[in-house]
């Protein structure tokens, strides 16, 4: 039990550690090129530098994506095989720097020196072509989540699209080309098996997780990441987990109440139709909890994790369709895979658990003593008012993101850590048979109880 809470301990410590290094790293290459440079180029070009600062406008989410993802998949990794160890009772990677801390940047290196192969008979431009398709979408699909997550910074409004969960929904389509593409042209029956199989498992768990975030945005009445984000604000009440703000009357109640102000009619008001409201209010608590479950079920099925990992199915496939890949191109894929557990978490967060919202309600915050003046004392320092290098609301917002999607990827190693694989018939079924009616009946459930309730108060 002691050795157990010192491995707990020195988990912690790895995940508090890594993701300083990863979201400093993020922030200061984001400031340096869409705050200190245009500053700097104010000062020295002129008009001149409109035009570039326009550029740098674009460029900015670019860098700050480029830089993110290498150093997020070392640490989602390394992290990965620690708690692994941790569920299992061993110790992990622990030698490669200080108590491993340097493993997956030694095993990074490893693989980008290692010799590139092309199998004899393999479709060479195929077979090369299929990590970019696959990785490419990792990139171009979170843009849209950048300002949702951000709380809709400057810097990243640029990117917030009126279609933004549109937009990536679509994305998050392609990859699944690229494994059959790989599949086809490594000229090994192993992989065409896994390619095969990745195309039928994307095909019967699209559904169920297209549908339940569908859900979602009927509830909020828009496709637009950042005002999903925007009706979940003011507590867990609010979120969209919890019926998509069907509770808001409630909250409002509470708040009116701690406040000592008159709560006679609130209630009345949020929920006209009294006992029916109130079974409405219910069956979306319920279906949108249901709906945040199918997402979860279908975003593993669609990044091929553990239990449904078909497509690689190392006691049967070997290693599916990245079998005959080697050196940077399997690199590509193993970052890709990481990569695309990161971006389905975060859109869990955003669409499901309020994004960058804090989930203590805003009349518990107001009376929590001493946090108003704390803010309020790092919105005058110098790094806020002279370098802007800090946004107070921005960096609330991103710290809680970065709670709610590691929590959500550390539930995803738990996943993989607890349960064993489907067979294919039985990840078939239980997509087609299940998860596809249950979805369906939780929509329609939705689309009926919404207009019972009045969702935003």
């Amino acid at each position: 039990m002691i050795s157990n809470g010192a491995e707990i301990g020195k988990l912690t410590l790895l995940s508090v550690v890594w993701l300083t290094i990863v979201f400093t790293a993020v922030w200061m290459a984001t400031w340096a090129v869409g705050i200190l440079l245009p500053m700097l180029l104010q000062n020295g070009l002129g008009e001149k530098a409109m035009l570039i600062n326009e550029i740098l406008r674009f460029v900015t989410p670019v860098v700050s994506i480029l830089v993110f993802i290498p150093i997020n998949a070392m640490f989602m990794v390394l992290i990965e095989r620690r708690a692994l160890a941790l569920f299992t009772v061993r110790k992990g990677p622990n030698i490669v720097g200080p108590d491993g801390y340097l493993q997956t940047a030694a095993d990074a290196v490893k693989l980008l020196f290692k010799e590139d192969i092309t199998p004899i008979g393999a479709d060479a431009v195929m077979f090369t072509l299929a990590p970019i398709v696959f990785f490419a979408p990792s990139i171009f699909g979170a843009v849209p989540l950048l300002a949702a997550v951000t709380n809709n910074h400057a810097l990243f409004q640029v990117l917030n699209l009126p279609t933004g969960i549109f937009y990536v929904l679509a994305a998050a389509s392609v990859p699944v080309v690229a494994l059959v593409m790989a599949g086809w042209s490594s000229n090994n029956k192993y992989s065409l098996v896994g390619g095969l199989r990745s195309a039928a498992q994307a095909i019967s768990y699209e559904i169920p997780l297209v549908l339940s975030i569908i859900t979602i945005c009927v509830l909020a009445g828009t496709l637009d990441l950042v005002k999903i984000t925007e009706q979940q604000a003011g507590g867990i009440l609010n979120w969209n987990l919890l019926g998509g703000g069907a509770l808001s009357g409630i909250d409002k109640y509470l708040a009116a109440m701690v406040s000592g102000q008159p709560v006679g009619s609130i209630l009345q008001a949020s929920y006209p139709f009294s006992a029916l409201s109130a079974v409405a209010t219910g069956a979306l608590i319920c279906c949108t909890i249901i709906s945040f479950w199918l997402y979860l079920t279908g975003a593993c099925a669609e990044i091929n994790r553990i239990p449904f990992d078909l497509p690689e199915a190392e006691s049967e496939l070997v290693s599916g369709y990245n079998t005959e890949y080697s050196g940077i191109k399997f690199a590509i894929f193993f970052l890709a895979e990481f990569t695309n557990l990161f971006v389905v978490s975060s859109i869990a967060t955003v669409m499901f658990l309020g994004g960058g919202d804090n989930p203590i309600p805003v009349w518990i915050l107001d009376k929590l003593p001493l946090l108003p003046q704390l803010v309020q004392a790092l919105r005058d320092s110098f790094l806020v008012q002279t370098l802007h290098l800090i946004n107070p609301e921005t960096l609330f917002s991103t710290l809680w993101v970065i709670l709610k999607v590691y929590s959500l990827v550390f539930f995803a190693i738990l996943i993989r850590g607890t349960l064993p694989r489907f067979r294919i018939d039985q990840l078939m079924d239980f997509g087609w048979k299940r998860l596809i009616p249950l979805s369906l009946i939780v929509f329609v459930i939705v689309v009926f109880a919404r207009g019972l309730v009045n969702c935003h108060g």
